[in-house]
């Protein structure tokens, strides 16, 4: 195998565990306790308007996977649609996002355990143990996908277990009586319970960095897709019933934390706290593990073309894994964890920061999708979804002013990189030809016509200069 070369070995049971584990979480457990205080009732009509939305959305993404299968992700799309220079701040955005977002995941997680263990914590020693939690996780992928994977299926099989007993028991304890008034906050509600939901939806896109290991991907994606989004909306929308029959609005608002263990003592009749915090910080360390996963290929994928340092492209002989490019994750998630730490800021601050740039990452994508597939129904779909993530915008807030600030930082180190490598180039024609050729270059007299494609004015090889593909390209190795 080569050195920076990713074996294809993921197949559909593969790929929809880790389609599971980067979806499921928050959205199980935190977000649908926070829609219904936020919206009561009118909640459901969010699930259910996000959930027939959630299939497109996973769709395109799977369509753009299969079309161009490698761990560059997102933002090889946009390399092919708008062009290499498109691709590369595109690449820098997506790492930036991922850094600064991810570990809410592995926060929350350690929130859960440190709840359930030592009750009363200090908001850093949570901190602390959401740390804990990520580092377990890089060590998790350290050891390469068989084993993490096999990992992640069995205990998604005992969590989804556990929370669909839960679900079981609890129902039939419920009252439909919770169910009136349908919009007790006014109708104005349900965009505010749209994006809280919104954020349950965020994952699907993960599958595409993972592309590149997947085998025969014009059959696995779809397939795989089909059976993620059928088992994800299911178990969003009964878990969100059950939470609006079972948890007044009065128990429904006790808390991020306190939500699951409600439901729990709605289930049992008894109170099961440390349980409750336990499958919850179970099922999180799953999500954490899967992004991690995800966004260390992104990582090696960049390092692979230059963008970051290509040391981190190196492939471990033993476990398959790209290893560096995993524990580059440390020092890349320790800024976002350091500033909390610093001002003692929760991971509440990462959600509310980073919904819109998730959002931006989404229509890059999606743009590039109307470029690339012009024909055939994902056209239409193509378009539903680019237009309703360009509607969600506005909701955003603050929040888009800091995905702004991303994306310009990301165009200015492309710009300061693309200006070091033309001066780099031209120093080396320097030293190559000498001051005397250089001169007879410029008294050479130009050709009246344009020149062809394979001359020497414009290279095939100059970065700056790609032609956007309406067809299906040959892919990264």
């Amino acid at each position: 195998m080569a050195a920076n070369v990713l074996r294809r070995h993921i197949g559909v049971p593969g790929l929809v565990v880790h389609y599971l584990t980067s979806v499921l979480g928050v959205g199980l457990l935190v977000i649908p306790v926070l829609a219904w205080t936020t919206a009561g009732p009118l909640s459901l009509l969010a699930w259910a308007i996000l959930i027939v939305y959630s299939y497109p959305f996973a769709l395109v993404f799977a369509k753009l996977s299969t079309l161009h299968p490698t761990s560059k992700g997102i933002a090889r799309f946009v390399e092919v649609a708008f062009g290499r220079r498109a691709g590369r701040v595109a690449a820098l955005y997506l790492l930036m996002t991922l850094l600064a977002a991810n570990p809410v995941l592995g926060l929350i997680a350690g929130r859960y355990l440190l709840a359930a263990l030592a009750p009363g914590a200090s908001n850093r020693a949570s901190l602390a143990a959401g740390a804990a939690v990520i580092l377990a996780c890089v060590a998790l992928n350290l050891l390469g996908v068989k084993v993490s994977g096999r990992v992640q299926l069995a205990v998604l099989v005992v969590v989804t277990a556990l929370l669909c007993a839960v679900i079981v028991l609890a129902l039939p304890r419920g009252s439909t009586a919770h169910l009136t008034p349908l919009a007790p906050h006014g109708w104005s509600a349900l965009g505010d319970c749209l994006l809280i939901c919104f954020f349950g939806f965020i994952g699907w896109e993960n599958a595409a960095p993972i592309a590149e290991e997947v085998r025969d991907p014009a059959r696995t994606f779809p397939r795989g897709i089909l059976y993620a989004v059928c088992a994800v909306g299911v178990l969003y929308f009964v878990m969100a019933l059950t939470v609006a029959l079972t948890l007044p609005g009065e128990r429904g608002g006790a808390g991020q934390l306190a939500g699951f263990t409600e439901l729990l003592r709605a289930a049992t009749g008894a109170g099961h706290a440390t349980a409750g915090y336990l499958v919850a910080a179970v099922l999180l360390v799953l999500t954490t593990n899967a992004w991690c996963f995800g966004t260390s290929r992104v990582v090696f994928a960049l390092a692979r073309e230059g963008i970051v340092p290509r040391a981190l492209s190196r492939i471990s002989p033993r476990t398959g894994a790209p290893a560096r490019a995993v524990l580059a994750l440390v020092p890349g998630y320790s800024l976002t964890l350091g500033l909390l730490v610093a001002t003692d800021s929760n991971e509440s601050v990462l959600i509310k920061a980073s919904s819109a740039a998730y959002l931006l990452v989404f229509l890059l994508a999606f743009l590039s999708a109307v470029r690339l597939v012009r024909t055939g129904p994902m056209r239409w779909t193509n378009y539903l979804v680019t237009a309703v993530t360009v509607l969600m915008l506005p909701f955003m807030g603050v929040s888009v002013g800091y995905a702004a600030a991303m994306f310009a930082a990301a165009a200015l180190i492309e710009s300061w990189r693309a200006r070091k490598g033309r001066a780099q180039r031209e120093r080396a024609g320097g030293e190559q030809g000498g001051p005397e050729r250089a001169g007879r270059e410029r008294e050479r007299p130009r050709p009246a016509t344009a020149p062809g494609p394979g001359s020497a004015s414009t290279p095939a090889h100059d970065p700056d200069r790609t032609t956007p593909h309406h067809h299906h390209p040959r892919h990264d190795p």
